[in-house]
């Protein structure tokens, strides 16, 4: 995993490290603006050079003392108090989402799943939900907690899949991972737990998420939002130089992407996904179970969606395969 060629050479890993644990060992880092502005390129070189687990690693280990574990029971006490009075849970993207340190978001969120899925959090909430059809996600996750005897449990906006969801609205429409950040949204939309729990394939889970005004608010929200980044694709499809949106007063290299985006063919690519999207939340059968997926028409893309149903997020662009790679 990026060793050396040389004997006296430092591979691409080893540095990494390096500046991600001297970024992170300063006090309250995930607040300054000029520690978020390196952490996200750094991000971005990790994820181009394939070794975004060397970053997670550093940062899964902060995010675990947040919450609780491995720390004296005073301390846990405290922590607990301060949650209890209303805070919400701490998390190195604080608030709902960022629109700026889009490829720190990235690695965060994903380090951030793997304690949802390490802890079982994800699993008990989800199977608390098919269980017991009249759950709220506020109740399944306190029973999760009980479950789980888990010292602190994530505040209920801090689950992934809200988590997601934000951060899909506020990136920006040129962003090359605005793609695989709605990809992760409906890797848990549409998951089927059911067979999990000795019930039958039935339907998806998400919906059982976005039950309350406030949730119902943010999916109408998130099909505005696929729209107009279908619209902008759509645009930048007709012309060979499209500003990038949100470019004015940022610097390109903080975007994440340069200022233009040249290639016709990858702006139609991105129109049909987005409009795949689309289709995929507004589709009240799935959540019913009551839907075939190799009779849904073509413009579903069926191989895709069968993908995303079954938890794989592996070549899901594989009429893109440059496009995505190119960016990585």
């Amino acid at each position: 995993m990026g060793g050396c060629t040389q004997p006296n050479e430092v591979g691409p890993v080893a540095v990494l490290e390096f500046w991600v644990q001297a970024l992170i060992s300063q006090r309250l880092w995930y607040r300054e603006q000029p520690i978020l502005f390196l952490m996200d390129h750094l991000c971005k070189t990790a994820f181009q050079l394939m070794q975004e687990d060397c970053v997670q690693k550093l940062l899964y280990q902060q995010h675990k003392n947040a919450l609780g574990y491995h720390c004296d029971r005073s301390l846990l006490s405290s922590l607990v108090s301060w949650i209890m009075a209303g805070n919400i849970t701490p998390s190195f993207v604080e608030g709902l989402a960022t629109p700026t340190q889009v490829w720190f978001a990235w690695t965060v969120l994903n380090m951030e799943s793997i304690f949802e899925e390490d802890s079982q959090l994800r699993r008990v909430v989800e199977g608390e939900l098919v269980i017991n059809s009249a759950f709220s996600p506020d109740q399944a996750l306190k029973k999760a907690q009980a479950q789980l005897k888990l010292p602190i449990v994530p505040s209920l906006q801090r689950l992934l899949i809200y988590r997601w969801a934000h951060q899909a609205l506020v990136t920006p429409s040129d962003h090359p991972l605005l793609p695989l950040i709605w990809q992760k949204f409906f890797l848990l939309y549409l998951h089927r737990p059911g067979p999990q729990y000795g019930l039958p394939i039935d339907g998806c889970i998400g919906r059982r998420f976005f039950q309350s005004p406030a949730h119902i608010n943010l999916l109408k929200e998130m099909k505005r939002r696929l729209t107009e980044v279908a619209d902008f694709h759509h645009a930048a499809s007709k012309a060979l130089r499209v500003p990038a949106e949100g470019s004015e007063g940022l610097p390109g290299s903080q975007a994440g992407t340069p200022g233009y985006l040249t290639s016709p063919e990858l702006h139609t690519e991105l129109v049909r996904l987005f409009n795949v999207y689309i289709l995929w939340l507004e589709d009240e059968n799935f959540q019913k179970g009551d839907t075939y997926i190799p009779s849904l028409p073509k413009h579903y893309d069926i191989h895709r969606l069968a993908k995303v149903m079954q938890n794989q997020q592996v070549k899901l662009y594989p009429s893109i395969p440059s496009t995505i790679l190119s960016w990585r």
